[in-house]
């Protein structure tokens, strides 16, 4: 997780954002960078990395201190918000080019400005479960399921590898159906699980014992010892 800074090298405009991966071909989403990135081209722009961040939280709030530091909200900068979990960018939409006279989405935003910054925080957090994939999750000595939303999350907080739920659930990789750091995690559009046996110490019969291979023709052939 990141603060990036990307800018335009013949304008010398900027644009500060955040990033939880990396990915050297984005360069931010923002309305007017986008509308200057398909004015000049994408190699007319570079991305350097302001601050590396541990936690979500932190990445909001250090790229609202970075707008900030850099007054990337004026003519010199591309952004339109301060940052953090977003903003109110609908004062920069031309209504009556749309064919509406006045803002659909007054109503909206007057109810969203009435809440409490509290009332905000979990309005966002509930949004952002409900658009989350449904996971169960459960220990190898307790079949006992219980649904997990925001499965990201949940790996951060029990140490474990974010992409075990997946390697998990995909029938084509090793760990399939297994089991990390004493956790089940399945889908919950996958069957449930069958009863955990754990083989690591189990010995098993590849067809190899007692028998090794020779060349024949140049290709290799079992054979018994």
């Amino acid at each position: 997780m990141h603060i990036y800074k990307t800018t335009n090298t013949i304008t010398g405009k900027f644009y500060v954002g955040k990033e939880v991966g990396y990915k050297n071909y984005y360069f931010g989403s923002g309305k007017l960078l986008k509308q200057a990135i398909k004015k000049h081209g994408k190699e007319a722009f570079t991305k350097e990395t302001l601050e590396h961040c541990d936690t979500v939280e932190q990445l909001n709030e250090r790229e609202q201190y970075w707008i900030t530091k850099l007054d990337a909200l004026n003519n010199q900068g591309y952004n339109m918000a301060p940052g953090g979990t977003g903003g109110n960018l609908s004062k920069y939409i031309d209504y009556e080019a749309r064919g509406n006279q006045t803002d659909n989405f007054a109503g909206t935003r007057e109810w969203w400005e009435g809440l409490t910054k509290e009332e905000q925080d979990k309005w966002l957090e509930n949004n952002r479960l409900a658009k989350c994939k449904e996971w169960y999750v459960s220990r190898v000595d307790d079949p006992t399921e219980t649904l997990i939303l925001g499965i990201s999350k949940w790996c951060e907080e029990h140490g474990v590898d974010k992409s075990m739920p997946t390697r998990l659930n995909n029938p084509k990789d090793h760990c399939f159906l297994k089991q990390t750091k004493g956790w089940r995690i399945r889908r919950s559009d996958m069957p449930p699980l069958p009863p955990y046996e754990n083989r690591r110490n189990q010995p098993t019969d590849n067809g190899c014992k007692g028998r090794t291979w020779k060349l024949v023709e140049g290709k290799r052939v079992w054979t018994d010892k």
